[in-house]
């Protein structure tokens, strides 16, 4: 990899940094070739405050914060303020989640309510598949997976399957649970549920846990 030199006003080379890995990590090693510049922008604060820490360590908690002086080499002390700066992204990353309750309702008859959900494989498969589209009846909790080639194929996916379990268990598909994906709000779609009389019900954003 090829270095890098920084340079000061008057055109002296003041900073050198070569950028190399140190196992999986990307590192730079730098070195000051000249420091004689009065008021010289530090490049490493000596002493770094309570705000600085938290922010530059991913907004750690305070418990994590106190082992740092106990546990890094030459640390210095570190004072926590009294009154304390809430940040947006601190707070979301520690709220925590209730378990989602169970539902005891459950569908009363065969294929009476069909969850379905999208799963994208983590490479392309032999046959070039990229996707896995789900079907899992809540009455008997039977599955039933299809691969598609591309997310658009999820409308011709679910009229095969439903018309495949009408003529082979002479049962009907009474209500489809979704999420709100593109996939399952195309036209095609939907003119196909309203024809065959099916209910169409989607899960609130962000709560998964309500289809299935």
């Amino acid at each position: 990899m090829d270095s890098s030199t920084f340079y000061d006003l008057s055109g002296d080379a003041v900073l050198s940094a070569l950028p190399n890995l140190w196992g999986n990590i990307q590192v730079v090693r730098t070195c000051i070739i000249k420091n004689n510049i009065p008021n010289l922008v530090s490049l490493v604060t000596k002493y770094l405050d309570y705000e600085t820490i938290h922010c530059q360590l991913g907004h750690i908690s305070d418990k994590a914060m106190r082992h740092i002086s106990n546990n890094a080499e030459s640390a210095k002390k570190i004072c926590f303020p009294n009154k304390k700066h809430i940040y947006c992204s601190c707070a979301l990353e520690k709220l925590y989640q209730h378990s989602f309750p169970e539902n005891p309702k459950c569908s009363s008859k065969t294929l009476g309510l069909i969850h379905s959900d999208l799963l994208e494989l983590p490479t392309l498969s032999y046959s070039k598949y990229k996707w896995v589209i789900i079907f899992l009846d809540d009455y008997s909790s039977y599955c039933r997976v299809a691969f598609l080639h591309k997310k658009s194929d999820a409308a011709k996916a679910i009229k095969a399957v439903f018309q495949l379990w009408l003529n082979t268990t002479s049962y009907s598909v009474k209500c489809l649970y979704t999420d709100n994906g593109g996939e399952y709000m195309t036209l095609e779609l939907q003119s196909f549920l309203c024809e065959q009389g099916i209910i169409h019900k989607t899960s609130t954003l962000y709560v998964h846990q309500q289809n299935g």
